[in-house]
């Protein structure tokens, strides 16, 4: 693998964290969003699954 391969990596995993951040955020403004599991009670597996996802992303300043 050469440099241009490991750019491009970064370049994707940057872009699929920047979504992530996004589909987490609309999720917290939509008022639903639950980083405690018992929280979750109620909700739909889509919801459950972003809720997993928000509490696996590292919340630090992005380089947009």
């Amino acid at each position: 693998m050469d440099r241009a391969d490991d750019d491009a990596d970064v370049d994707y995993l940057q872009s699929v964290e920047r979504l992530a951040h996004a589909v987490v955020e609309e999720a917290a403004q939509e008022g639903w969003l639950a980083f405690i599991v018992d929280e979750e009670v109620g909700q739909t597996q889509l919801q459950r699954a972003i809720n997993a996802l928000a509490r696996e992303l590292r919340f630090v300043a992005l380089r947009r």
